[in-house]
């Protein structure tokens, strides 16, 4: 298949273009100007200079393509601001209708669109278990952006009677990977710097290895399912068992700082208002510190991918940190 990938030069995008040449596929990049490609320059790929956010940057996109599959986002987990919220809404929003119309103007029998959004696009559901079938309710601009994406998507590809899936990943981790929330936490719980709000016995939210991404969203190239489907590995730990996961495996045994919950919340309002001053991201808010302190549990999740490809996330946090944290070693990451 002649596959059209955007946000390539990504952690995931990566690895998926790797995937996909395994595979027997074609992938065609589109790239901005002046992106480092790094190691994908070895590969001698299909190169497309264009910018989602600029309309008139992507007349060049090419024809006799099978699939689309659109990674590139703007991604703030932090900023609560309202600049932020537009930025976001510009290039997750705008970027891919502008995207969708350039390559159906040359590609009208498009056999697939394939987009990648976010688990935060559900919202933090409190007190709620989530599935594919929950009502989403963003409580970030990010989560918010992807949520309005994942709408302007599905009714272009309604319109023009394409085949649309919708993936929504939970946290990825995985090789390759130099700046992610994962990453941070493990460099946390190595200095022993690693808050725990609360008892720490509260169900965390799920992750998926890269790999299992990968897999989903290649088998979803091939099969004539459509959809959305919330993409983590259905396993419950607590944050005590994920900060011992992990201390067990980098090789120390430092005592975690343990904060209570309304006092996290007190320390860090001043915080969060010289943010707000500054329009700077806070790394913690007061919503964060509680969601971070309540459980977070997942329904059938699994059971709705292999309905849809007959496969679902096979990697265990254990399993994925065995793989992970001896690469961030030997990158000097930690």
């Amino acid at each position: 298949m002649n596959i059209l990938l955007t946000g390539v030069t990504g952690f995931i995008g990566k690895h998926l273009v790797k995937a996909l040449l395994k595979n027997g596929h074609n992938p065609v990049c589109l790239i901005r100007e002046n992106s480092v490609l790094g190691e994908l320059q070895e590969y001698d790929l299909p190169l497309y200079i264009g910018d989602i956010t600029r309309k008139e940057s992507l007349t060049d996109i090419p024809e006799n393509l099978h699939a689309v599959l659109h990674l590139a986002a703007r991604v703030d987990f932090s900023s609560l601001s309202a600049k932020s919220f537009l930025e976001m809404v510009n290039t997750n929003v705008e970027g891919t209708k502008n995207l969708f119309e350039a390559v159906i103007k040359r590609n009208p029998r498009l056999k697939k669109f394939i987009f990648f959004s976010t688990l935060a696009s559900l919202g933090f559901q409190r007190g709620q278990v989530v599935s594919n079938r929950s009502e989403p309710v963003p409580d970030t601009p990010y989560g918010q952006s992807k949520l309005l994406a994942e709408r302007e998507i599905s009714n272009l590809c309604q319109n023009h009677n394409i085949p649309l899936v919708i993936l929504r990943p939970s946290l990825v981790y995985g090789t390759g990977d130099y700046k992610s929330d994962f990453l941070n936490s493990v460099r946390y719980i190595k200095k022993g710097l690693f808050p725990i709000f609360g008892s720490g016995d509260n169900i965390m939210s799920p992750l998926i290895f890269t790999q299992d991404l990968i897999e989903i969203c290649c088998r979803f190239l091939i099969k004539e399912s459509g959809g959305t489907f919330i993409c983590a590995r259905n396993e419950e730990f607590t944050v005590n068992q994920f900060v011992t996961t992990i201390k067990n495996i980098v090789g120390v045994n430092k005592t975690m700082i343990r904060i209570p919950v309304k006092l996290g919340q007190t320390l860090i309002f001043p915080l969060e208002i010289i943010c707000r001053i500054m329009d700077k991201p806070a790394p913690l808010n007061q919503r964060r510190i509680k969601d971070l302190s309540v459980d977070r549990r997942f329904s059938k999740i699994h059971e709705d991918l292999e309905n849809a490809i007959a496969y679902h996330p096979s990697t265990t946090l254990e399993q994925g940190c065995r793989i992970v944290i001896p690469w961030y070693k030997e990158e000097g990451l930690i």
